[in-house]
């Protein structure tokens, strides 16, 4: 190169449209993928569908930026939507550290009109097998009420009848739970925000302190009011 060529800035991939599949991770047009787990992304395209197409049932980590943010989402496919080459965006001199995907999971934010946001493990949780302290912790009262009617449709089948019932029951609100806990936020005027990658919910509430610091969580203690000064 030359003194007088320009400086090439690294390069890397852009959305400019989304799928289903890129939507389901909460992608936008627009939104730039930096890295695939500890590799950095150089704008071509076949080497990253290429890693994908190696272990095909592994989950990647996917580093994504918008608006200057960058966060970790998990994903098991490239196609995520049309991609387009462009320079990598200005201010990321390093990417950040990389993370095992075998350690994350994703979570799904949603954030409210009052400048909070409620978040969601993916993947069902364990409390979910016990459904009224799951549906309770989570505030879920449309579907405790299902779960109520259901325990008292198994009581006259029964000892036998009625825990196999009671087994089925707590097997589908396990399995439902994600659903149902995004259709209760829905409902309540949440919409989705972003789909996020973490070790576990502390290390999500990490994450989102750096990412957007005026949103609280929703079930967290309120914040203290300043207090006034009165005039003398």
């Amino acid at each position: 190169m030359s003194p007088s060529d320009p400086v090439l800035r690294p390069t890397a991939l852009a959305l400019a449209s989304v799928n289903p599949q890129g939507k389901s991770l909460g992608l936008r047009p627009g939104d730039i993928l930096l890295r695939v787990d500890g590799q950095a992304v150089d704008g071509k395209t076949k080497d990253i569908q290429a890693l994908f197409r190696a272990q095909p049932d592994r989950a990647r980590v996917l580093w994504i930026w918008r608006d200057g943010q960058v966060w970790p989402v998990l994903g098991r496919s490239a196609i995520l939507g049309r991609w387009r080459v462009m320079p990598r965006p200005e201010g990321i001199a390093t990417l950040p550290e990389h993370r095992s995907a075998e350690r994350l999971q994703n979570f799904d934010v949603m954030i409210g009109q009052d400048e909070t946001y409620d978040a969601q493990p993916r993947t069902p949780s364990v409390m979910a097998l016990l459904p009224p302290l799951y549906m309770v912790q989570m505030r879920l009262w449309t579907p405790l009420a299902l779960w109520a009617a259901l325990a008292l449709v198994s009581v006259p089948l029964g000892w036998v009848a009625g825990a196999a019932l009671q087994i089925l029951v707590c097997v589908y609100f396990w399995r439902a739970a994600p659903m149902l806990v995004r259709t209760d936020r829905t409902a309540r005027g949440f919409r989705l925000w972003r789909v996020i990658a973490a070790r576990s919910e502390r290390d999500l509430h990490r994450q989102m302190t750096g990412l957007a610091p005026d949103l609280r969580f929703v079930h967290a203690a309120a914040r203290p009011m300043p207090k006034r000064v009165e005039a003398r």
